[in-house]
């Protein structure tokens, strides 16, 4: 009852939420929110001596709406499988492990293939991926489902 639009959109709202997350750490950490999307655009090798610019900006916030939706999508697709990832309490746990699992990925396996330099401190990355990724994402579907069973109850 899972269908693959939850985690298209459970995954473009926790996107949202967790950039925001990293453009308010980047700003006060590093002095600027521009320099967390223009460095993902730097992770492409055709992009890596690209400056702060609105094009690497804009290229940098596209890859991460991108994999922050694939990612939702699969969770959706295992939630459809795996009944616990939909029950509360369980959900928050299957969010939190999917936030990490998220982040172990994407800092251990996309960025050492692509040969990008890693810039983000891991506590950003664990904190974002987890806290404003994660549990937002699981919430999401969680909520969905209810809602599909909310409609199927009501004869819809």
């Amino acid at each position: 009852m899972v269908r693959w639009s939850d985690g298209f959109y459970g995954g473009l709202l926790a996107a949202v939420i967790s950039a925001i997350f990293y453009a308010i750490v980047s700003a006060v950490t590093r002095g600027s929110v521009a320099v967390f999307f223009a460095d993902i655009a730097r992770a492409l090798p055709p992009l890596r001596g690209t400056p702060d610019g609105a094009a690497a900006i804009i290229v940098g916030a596209i890859i991460y709406l991108i994999v922050a939706i694939v990612f939702g999508i699969i969770y959706a697709l295992l939630a459809g499988r795996i009944g616990s990832m939909l029950q509360a309490p369980t959900s928050v746990m299957w969010g939190i492990f999917y936030g990490l699992f998220t982040w172990w990925i994407l800092a251990n396996v996309a960025v050492p293939v692509l040969g990008a330099a890693n810039l983000l401190p891991a506590w950003e990355g664990i904190v974002g991926c987890i806290l404003f990724y994660g549990v937002v994402l699981s919430e999401y579907t969680t909520v969905a489902y209810r809602r599909v069973l909310a409609e199927a109850a009501a004869g819809r």
